[in-house]
């Protein structure tokens, strides 16, 4: 009885029931992690819905001409009686052409939508296209029996989201008017687009221009469908996240926004200057699409996501410092006053997200972490009923906190924050506990003048 009585009186009984405990605490942190999920799936739902009413992503290819063309087919055919006659037989088909040369503009403004609490960035704004086409080569290409309709030639323009599209203004070619109506006229690059007649004359070359007013969310997207592509893009967000097979030679970046340039040609990219209908597969020039994400670096679901990841360090720091505070303060501590310390620490993540749908993700972190700090040394001071002791778990949590929210603001350096971190947590409860015997129950070893050693 007394062999029994001195292990589990010792504090290195203790130290392993504590590991235990540590392990018991990973079920209410996993549920809260569960919480976080779901709360940002809600969020992502909510946003995709403010995204397809906004307008869509916006995705934009063109604009291209289709020259509508006829080939005949003659068959001979012998009758009954030996006579031979010439059956023709006449097929439609399209011709589409890429611009030789291809200008895209765009100057877009952003502002956050709202549904609830949870909300998007959308944007709005025009898009000037401008650019010169040549058929002259793709005609060459066409055989003897084929004829090209030159005066029934049209500009396409493919849009993924027909809603996206507010309005076309300033539209020309060869300096004449054009009136744009929807269809894309069989293109098929996106699920949608608008067309406008653009008769070619016997140069079979022209000059086009127009202004589209676009609305949309999350990102754009261009196709780089000129022999030559010069496109820009400037918007007052200050996070934006270049994508797609090209990204800009230049850009410019600000808290007040960002403008960008690319400049992309033929050379580089393995889009056809003309093909015929059939001859493109779908989805063939997917991977060309480059421009911008409207880019939350940190958002606040995101930041409560990598905060829960560190719950279960926010379990063992309040656990040790206890331990510790036992150690030497000689006086006992319950493990269900561990648990409840622990569970302390576990609501502060509950506190944090719901706070955060409220008010800047700054504001709720310190006000929750000031509730659950204040809230584990209150219980500390009346555990010991000395405040000299308890006061050791205010800097602790303090600390603790502070590096937790500093390791959330650092997109590049959080893995070596959290690893220097963890390291000299380690270092540190190993210093202060060098002299422990684990074997006795709260004993330090003393030294060699206490035991009277010579040192031999």
């Amino acid at each position: 009885m007394d062999v029994v009585r001195r292990i589990t009186g010792s504090m290195g009984f203790k130290a392993a029931l504590i590991a235990f405990l540590v392990l018991v605490m990973l079920i209410p942190t996993g549920l809260v992690r569960r919480v976080v999920d779901e709360r940002a799936d809600r969020a992502d739902e909510a946003a995709d819905e403010i995204v397809e009413s906004w307008g869509g992503e916006l995705r934009l290819a063109g604009p291209l001409l289709r020259i509508p063309c006829l080939r005949t087919d003659e068959t001979l055919r012998r009758g009954d009686g030996g006579a031979e006659t010439v059956e023709r037989r006449t097929t439609a088909f399209d011709l589409w052409v890429a611009p030789t040369a291809l200008g895209l503009e765009a100057e877009l403004r952003s502002e956050t939508r709202s549904r609830g609490v949870f909300g998007v960035p959308v944007f709005s704004g025009t898009i000037a296209v401008g650019g010169r086409f040549d058929a002259a080569e793709a005609l060459a290409g066409l055989r003897g029996d084929e004829t090209a309709l030159l005066g029934d030639a049209e500009l396409v323009v493919a849009i993924e989201s027909q809603k996206g599209l507010r309005g076309i203004d300033g539209a020309s070619w060869n300096g004449a008017p054009l009136a744009f109506k929807p269809g894309d006229a069989g293109l098929g690059l996106l699920s949608g687009g608008v067309k406008a007649a653009a008769p070619l004359g016997p140069g079979a070359a022209a000059d086009f221009a127009l202004t589209a007013s676009v609305q949309g969310g999350r990102r754009v997207r261009l196709l780089p469908l000129g022999s030559s592509t010069e496109a820009s893009l400037s918007s007052d967000w200050a996070s934006p996240s270049f994508r797609g097979e090209y990204l800009p030679a230049d850009r410019e970046l600000g808290d007040g926004g960002f403008s960008a340039a690319w400049s992309v040609s033929d050379l580089s990219r393995g889009i056809p200057s003309y093909w015929r209908s059939g001859e493109l597969s779908p989805g063939a020039l997917d991977r060309f699409y480059f421009g911008v994400d409207f880019f939350e670096p940190l958002d606040r679901y995101a930041l409560s996501e990598r905060a829960a990841k560190h719950a279960l360090l926010f379990v063992v720091v309040p656990f040790l410092t206890l331990f510790l505070l036992e150690l030497f303060a000689r006086r006992a501590v319950h493990p269900i006053q561990y648990l409840l310390a622990g569970v302390a620490n576990t609501v502060f993540y509950l506190l944090l997200l719901s706070l955060s749908e409220r008010v800047a993700f700054g504001a709720a972190y310190l006000i929750a972490a000031s509730a659950t700090g204040g809230l584990t040394f209150l219980y500390s001071w009346s555990t010991f009923k000395d405040i000299r002791k308890a006061w050791y778990m205010a800097p602790v949590m303090g600390l603790s906190y502070l590096y937790l929210y500093a390791t959330l603001r650092s997109e590049d350096s959080a893995l070596l924050f959290g690893a220097v971190g963890a390291f000299a947590a380690v270092a540190l409860v190993m210093y202060v506990t060098r002299n422990v015997d684990w074997y006795g129950y709260g004993k330090v070893a003393p030294g060699p003048a206490a035991r009277g050693d010579d040192g031999d």
